[in-house]
């Protein structure tokens, strides 16, 4: 939780540097937030604040969780992340998939796990002590994606990123929303929407 409150703290200071909201507005939904709990985005938008579309803007090619995947880097926008957790029991669902693990409990949700090494690279990785899983929303439904660790959570400039068509990917294509250049290593983005779609005929 403790990377989560760091992210909302670096999409508030993303919001005014844009002058998409204003000092007052930011600490006034920071209150609200102690008290609730509830994302920062949230609770801008509801207070009409700010779009929705204005916080994609800001955080879009700047705010991403960086993980491992079969020994390779990826990254996810934090806009799509509830929180990132230690894996827990995972309960098996007859007729899945392979790349869908299971359901994990998670307080008072019940959510599929998706192995991400399974759905990318069509083999799940073994789960070991530095496994994780990475609570996202996408299109108001939470999903876990496991990976096999994390590694930080970090801003890049938009000068950073590169067309996916500039080069080739161990990944299939269709999960991957760009690259990002990082001291001579490359992390690939992916598409959280594009990974939870259901397969045709499901």
């Amino acid at each position: 939780m403790e990377m989560i409150k760091k992210q909302d703290k670096s999409l508030g200071t993303l919001l005014l540097q844009a002058e998409y909201i204003k000092k007052e507005q930011l600490e006034d939904a920071l209150r609200e937030q102690a008290d609730t709990g509830e994302p920062l985005g949230k609770i801008l938008v509801r207070k009409g604040a700010i779009r929705e579309q204005q916080i994609m803007e800001v955080l879009k090619g700047m705010l991403v969780i960086v993980f491992q995947v079969c020994n390779e880097n990826f990254a996810i926008e934090v806009v799509y992340s509830k929180e990132i957790i230690k894996t827990k029991k995972i309960t098996p669902v007859p007729g899945m998939p392979p790349y869908i693990l299971g359901m994990m409990g998670i307080r008072e949700d019940v959510i599929p796990i998706i192995s991400l090494s399974g759905k990318i690279f069509g083999k799940p990785s073994p789960v070991d002590e530095n496994s994780r899983v990475i609570i996202v929303e996408v299109k108001e439904e939470k999903i876990g994606f496991l990976v096999d660790g994390v590694a930080t959570v970090r801003n890049f400039n938009v000068s950073d990123f590169e067309n996916v068509s500039k080069s080739a990917f161990s990944a299939d294509k269709k999960y991957i929303a760009g690259l990002i250049k990082d001291s001579g290593q490359i992390v690939t983005l992916l598409k959280p929407e594009a990974i939870t779609e259901k397969e045709n005929g499901a």
